[in-house]
């Protein structure tokens, strides 16, 4: 697909209304691209818009609801197919709970949102980026796609999803210019990490210091700056989280002393929270 001089650099971004979607689109905005800024509803989107001025489009979309994904998909292939440079699927959703609590409903909020819908949106990009042999798909993963998290189990089972779907997409754009990037963060202080501290979420995530929004926009710039399949935040904790990986059976021998530790993190991370 040729492009017009004058068209300009776009990145698409899910989930910017808070938390690392909103400290992404400032980033990219910066780096002089125009963001298309979605998230769950009109309203949550133009918060980013109302913050970032002109370089910003909002779009509502409900990454849960199919025929929602489906009309973003078509606008990626059409309103935004001359301008888009990077995808970013960023979008989350945890509900903390054992499988046997959640609602079929719940199990399925987890799997559309981080899984079925950046499939969807991968795909409807590469329509635009092999056109052109050009283009960056990005994802916020997460360590909980390396290792399984009890109590957030849908959530890890889509996350090893999207990480596999990664990283078989790489080998198949191999030989283009395309690039393909997953961040792997541990827990990071976002709303949602707020949500899940304070609603039983998985002990697992406060083992170690809660990372920053910054820490995760950061590792996103290296991403496009030196692309790479999997950058994790940070490094040293993928080792263990890899480890655990290999050996998942031996993970309920391990866990009570983890969760103690687990346990501790979380209190303390509730304690620097404003009530």
């Amino acid at each position: 697909m040729a492009r017009g001089t004058a068209t300009r650099s776009s990145a698409l971004i899910t989930g910017t209304a808070s938390g690392i979607g909103a400290e992404l689109a400032r980033r990219f905005v910066e780096r002089g691209y125009h963001v298309i800024a979605v998230d769950r509803t009109q309203e949550l989107a133009e918060r980013t818009a109302a913050d970032l001025g002109a370089a910003v489009t909002a779009v509502g979309c409900d990454l849960s609801d199919r025929q929602s994904t489906r009309v973003l998909c078509d606008r990626i292939t059409g309103d935004w197919s001359d301008e888009l440079d990077v995808l970013v699927c960023n979008a989350g959703v945890v509900i903390p709970g054992d499988v046997a609590d959640l609602s079929v409903e719940d199990l399925d909020v987890h799997l559309d949102v981080l899984l079925r819908s950046p499939v969807q949106l991968i795909r409807a990009a590469l329509d635009v980026f092999r056109g052109r042999d050009s283009g960056h798909i990005m994802a916020t993963v997460s360590m909980g796609a390396i290792c399984p998290l009890p109590a957030s189990a849908a959530y890890s089972a889509a996350k090893a999803g999207l990480r596999a779907f990664l990283a078989a997409l790489y080998s198949e754009l191999s030989d283009t210019n395309i690039a393909v990037s997953g961040i792997y963060p541990t827990a990071v202080d976002t709303p949602m990490l707020q949500h899940e501290a304070r609603s039983g979420g998985s002990a697992l995530n406060f083992l170690s210091a809660v990372k920053t929004v910054n820490d995760v926009a950061d590792a996103y710039e290296r991403a496009l700056d030196k692309p790479k399949l999997e950058i994790y935040v940070p490094y040293h904790e993928s080792l263990s989280a890899r480890a655990a990986l290999w050996t998942p059976a031996l993970i309920p021998r391990l866990i009570a002393f983890f969760n103690r530790i687990g346990e501790r993190g979380r209190k303390k991370y509730l304690a620097g929270l404003a009530p």
